[in-house]
């Protein structure tokens, strides 16, 4: 009984739009394991929505905003998959400020708009998500990415925080500047298409810039990028390095492509480890250095790129369960 009024306790906070990333976990997984566990997350959230009281001012913004939030792109492309269950896809989505439309049901999100509340939206491991903003401005996010937005955007700032990877197509509007946030630098745009990687187990964190221009603040340098250009940050050394590469070849995850002209191969099973949920542990750290190229375009299973390797270089592969052995 008592285990049960903590998940209640969390389910409310789910509501209110109160709840921490990690709490969030704990309820999901709690109801996952309970009998009709999503049977009384749908009486909870009645429960709570009869028990409210909304004010003239909150209906008449969530009327307002009801007609610039496209939240349900983020979540209609992954029902037509499957293999995830109906808490699997509210992790994905996981729009911790408001759930619109199919998934949970929560369309009085009275919480929306106390000040500087957050969307949250999240692709696990092993999956991609689209999302398009109330700006018109849409976002691919990568396996085990989090892009994060307050209730502000596209009225007070166009800001959005990036955890993992992205490809942007930024809408042009009014010359009103849109920035992506990573850990360690900024990226300022005004109508462009580029790639950001910025995940916290990279060494790096690197823009490529597809179309148009984007603007690199880092500590005091402020650095224009141009079309076709790569600007990676070494975390250990805190320096910046730019190239020339080919630009489309960044954004290939987004359209289940497989595509590095120069990767070493422990670059290559980080990202592989992500994009497939599996554990890649290579036997020594001379094979992590090895470099080569390759091109998949079909979309391969995991055992498809494992065998496309070892026509590449010479490894020896072995599976057990998700855990996968190189040497």
């Amino acid at each position: 009984m008592k285990q049960e009024e903590n998940i209640r306790a969390l389910a409310i906070q789910y509501f209110e739009g109160r709840i921490s990333r990690a709490d969030e976990r704990t309820l999901f997984e709690s109801l996952e394991q309970a009998e009709d566990g999503y049977g009384r997350f749908r009486q909870w959230e009645k429960e709570w929505m009869n028990n409210r009281v909304p004010d003239s001012q909150t209906n008449a913004e969530w009327e307002a905003l009801k007609h610039k939030i496209y939240t349900q792109e983020a979540i209609v492309p992954l029902l037509k998959k499957p293999k995830l269950n109906i808490w699997k896809i509210a992790r994905i989505a996981a729009v911790v400020a408001l759930i619109v439309g199919t998934t949970l049901g929560i369309r009085q999100a009275v919480y929306l708009f106390a000040p500087k509340t957050f969307f949250v939206c999240e692709a696990p491991l092993g999956d991609k998500s689209k999302v398009q903003l109330s700006d018109g401005t849409i976002v691919w996010l990568n396996s085990g990415s989090v892009l994060r937005y307050s209730n502000h955007f596209n009225t007070a700032d166009r800001v959005v925080e990036l955890e993992g990877e992205g490809y942007f197509e930024v809408t042009r509007q009014n010359g009103k500047k849109f920035m992506v946030k990573t850990q360690e630098y900024d990226v300022v745009v005004k109508g462009t298409k580029f790639n950001v990687s910025a995940y916290p187990d990279d060494s790096y964190i690197t823009t490529t810039l597809q179309e148009g221009v984007v603007e690199l603040n880092y500590k005091e340098e402020q650095i224009q990028m141009s079309p076709g250009e790569s600007i990676s940050l070494d975390l250990q050394t805190g320096q910046l390095k730019g190239k020339k590469v080919n630009a489309w070849q960044a954004m290939a995850w987004a359209e289940d492509r497989i595509e590095y002209d120069d990767i070493t191969l422990g670059e290559m099973v980080k990202k592989l480890s992500r994009q497939y949920d599996v554990r890649i542990q290579l036997g020594s750290d001379k094979l992590g250095d090895m470099k080569f190229r390759v091109s998949l375009r079909n979309k391969e299973t995991i055992v498809d790129v494992m065998d496309a390797l070892k026509e590449i270089i010479p490894i020896k592969v072995e599976y057990k369960e998700k855990d996968i052995y190189i040497r």
